[in-house]
């Protein structure tokens, strides 16, 4: 009778290597699958890693911080993550079907989540909202804040940017950040 649970495979020896995970970083969870950017017609095979820091995805090269996933979600056995530039804006989407997995959506979920330090929905008058969200890359990173628009508004209206800043600033105070 087994009264632990089975181990977690070590990490693979060369995982740090060719994701190029510096030892500074520690990986929490590893897999490996098949990625893709959807229309972009090449698919690549390799390793994927969830660090303290950062998601590395080995076929396209790819390190992203927590702060830039927007979102990521897990219908067995695929998981997208979609990536937002500095200005929160999507910037671009990564497809992984993941075929071994050692805790990677758990992993990845936990550290998008962890990295929102406030995301309110607010108000800024004439029918417009705007989502303000303060995320961090890891504990020890600066905050950066966002302001993503509603659909149809403008972000380049200046008037609006103006309301965006006041509301910004107003809720910045009343939360100390």
């Amino acid at each position: 009778m087994r009264l632990l649970p089975p181990r977690t495979p070590k990490v693979p020896a060369d995982l740090r290597e060719r994701l190029r995970i510096p030892r500074s970083e520690n990986v929490i969870a590893w897999g490996s699958g098949q990625m893709t950017r959807p229309g972009e017609p090449s698919a690549f095979r390799g390793y994927l890693a969830a660090t303290d820091h950062a998601f590395y995805a080995e076929g396209p090269g790819e390190r992203v911080t927590w702060d830039r996933i927007s979102r990521a979600s897990w219908d067995q056995p695929v998981l997208e993550v979609v990536l937002e530039d500095e200005a929160g804006a999507v910037s671009g989407r990564l497809r992984l079907d993941v075929d071994q997995s050692w805790n990677l959506p758990a992993a990845v979920h936990d550290r998008v989540t962890a990295s929102v330090v406030v995301s309110e929905m607010i108000d800024l008058g004439d029918g417009v909202r705007a989502r303000m969200a303060a995320r961090r890359a890891n504990d020890h990173a600066d905050i950066r804040w966002t302001v993503v628009f509603d659909a149809g508004a403008d972000p380049r209206d200046p008037q609006l940017q103006a309301r965006a800043r006041a509301a910004l600033t107003d809720l910045r105070s009343s939360l100390g950040i």
